[in-house]
């Protein structure tokens, strides 16, 4: 089996930065790390491996200190990692890293197998994995918690609505997973071994044989047009008096602020 696991690397929430002329995110090693949600793709990957043999393909787009989370992924089980690294991807919007993503994994070939994050922490969309599933035209189901081969199909389970669905779905296909598989944790000899064995292969937009057109902002069907900060105050009201006049009058200040229904 085949498995191309597509992660991200993302700024830490408090370290976010913005270019006030441009609105692009200003990313630095020392405030990135790997996506939370995309940890789950990866153990379910690691995991398909182990039940059924084959390989798994880790893949992502950003500037060249995306290394660090495909070094992360080399220690997680990954077998080949893909950087896709390009000026001329910068300010892409989902559409346009879609379609990167897409020239990225016809390039790697075969697979059986899509596998992604529900949704990123710093824009939380959760549109990517769709949109690549419909860039391929393959089938898509998301936020799957359970995974089985049989013969020519993959049998999936995921909760929605309430309900615990069970859907077969035939590969090539994509499938983003829930956080609530768990997660694989890597021992220190996995992690010397990410940084001995497989090199990362790096592929810019001549090597994709991409559109320039359907990259970065050209290639975006949506764009930060202003950037406006908030600003939150907090304040401290230290109640005075004996427990039950205290619990009364924070009652009160709840009831007050509509913060009790």
């Amino acid at each position: 089996m085949n498995v191309i696991v597509c992660i991200k690397q993302v700024m830490a929430g408090d370290q976010m930065r913005f270019d006030p002329r441009t609105h692009r995110l200003m990313r630095s090693l020392k405030s990135s790390r790997m996506n939370s949600f995309d940890l789950y793709p990866l153990a379910m990957a690691v995991h398909l491996k182990k039940e059924y043999s084959g390989t798994i393909t880790v893949l992502t787009m950003g500037p060249e200190i995306s290394k660090e989370v495909l070094w992360e992924a080399l220690a997680i089980g990954a077998d080949r990692t893909v950087l896709l690294s390009d000026a001329r991807f910068s300010a892409s919007d989902t559409l346009s890293t879609s379609y990167v993503l897409g020239m990225g994994i016809r390039k790697i070939g075969k697979y059986d197998l899509i596998l992604s994050g529900m949704r990123t922490t710093d824009s939380g969309t959760a549109q990517v994995g769709p949109q690549l599933a419909e860039e391929l035209g393959i089938p898509h189901l998301t936020g799957v918690e359970k995974v089985e081969r049989e013969q020519n199909r993959f049998l999936v389970e995921r909760m929605i609505d309430g309900f615990r669905e069970k859907a077969a779905i035939t590969p090539p296909a994509l499938l983003t997973i829930s956080p609530a598989i768990g997660l694989h944790t890597p021992s220190l000899v996995d992690i010397e071994d990410a940084f001995t064995r497989t090199p990362i292969e790096r592929w810019n937009l001549e090597d994709l044989k991409a559109d320039p057109t359907r990259v970065g902002h050209e290639g975006s069907g949506t764009w930060v047009e202003e950037l406006i900060p908030i600003t939150k105050q907090k304040s401290c009201d230290f109640i005075e008096g004996e427990p039950r006049q205290q619990a009364k009058a924070l009652l009160e200040k709840l009831t007050e602020k509509n913060l009790l229904s």
